[in-house]
């Protein structure tokens, strides 16, 4: 996101609400793309092909399958703690429960936007980058939401959130090739905490689709006529003109080399 003096000057509502039109279609068209080709990557990121026999796959000879659980539990002891308070042991039950099928959920995190009428915490969303993990019966707002609930808790979707994100975050990490091809499609691949999730880093991906936030008093009334304290990152349509071409950057340097 850009937050420089080049951003946009938005100085009126019809002005938000135009930016808002564009950024929605281009964000879903960026979402259906990005599942479309982890859908077609989902069978070379199958948990069973790093971990074999350990998730109860029918083919127990996956290379290197010990060295790999080792790193997951190594990564789960370290993200048992606050705020998910679990103990730090993988059971059987939980790797067998991993699964393959991959979900996308939106980048999130909590803005306080401030007038001079007052301030209000909003729920910004990215247009272009998303959290990837291997699904559970908890989706990611689900399980903020029991994190952030006082009372009883059922432990085990829990746990299992957590083991799939890690999972997910050594399967692409030891797949070389296939995160050399999301990179040639655009994406950028990070492992990086979330707000509220700091023990747990997952697998950002995203793309370098310049985006920013409105000015502050605009968006509170957008929120205010709304009813709902949430919005999405606008995208700098007049900078995704100047959007680089990787490829193209590569092929220059090996013109220049031989110049």
């Amino acid at each position: 996101m850009s937050e420089d003096e080049s951003s946009p000057k938005i100085t009126d509502l019809d002005g938000l609400l135009e930016y808002r039109d564009i950024t929605e279609r281009i964000a879903g068209f960026l979402n259906k793309r990005l599942k479309g080709h982890l859908g077609v990557l989902s069978s070379l990121l199958a948990p069973g092909r790093l971990l074999g026999k350990h998730v109860g796959a029918r083919d127990s000879a996956a290379p290197r399958a010990d060295e790999a659980l080792t790193e997951l539990a190594e990564k789960f002891k370290q993200s048992c703690g606050t705020p998910f308070h679990l103990k730090p042991d993988l059971d059987e039950e939980t790797l067998t429960s991993i699964g393959s099928k991959i979900e996308v959920y939106p980048y999130e995190y909590n803005y306080e936007a401030k007038s001079s009428k007052g301030g209000k915490r909003v729920s910004m969303t990215s247009p272009a980058r998303w959290v990837v993990t291997y699904g559970s019966e908890h989706s990611l707002s689900q399980l903020r939401t029991v994190l952030s609930t006082p009372g009883d808790r059922r432990m085990q979707p829990i746990k299992q959130f957590v083991v799939n994100a890690l999972t997910f975050q050594v399967t692409l990490g030891r797949n070389a090739p296939v995160a050399q091809l999301l990179n040639d499609l655009r994406y950028e691949i990070s492992v990086q905490p979330l707000p509220g999730l700091e023990n747990l880093p997952q697998v950002i991906i995203g793309m370098q689709v310049p985006s920013f936030r409105p000015p502050d008093d605009l968006l509170l009334t957008a929120i205010r006529l709304s009813g709902v304290a949430s919005f999405i990152e606008l995208i700098d349509t007049d900078a995704v003109k100047r959007m680089e071409d990787p490829l193209r950057q590569q092929i220059e340097g090996l013109l220049a080399e031989g110049a």
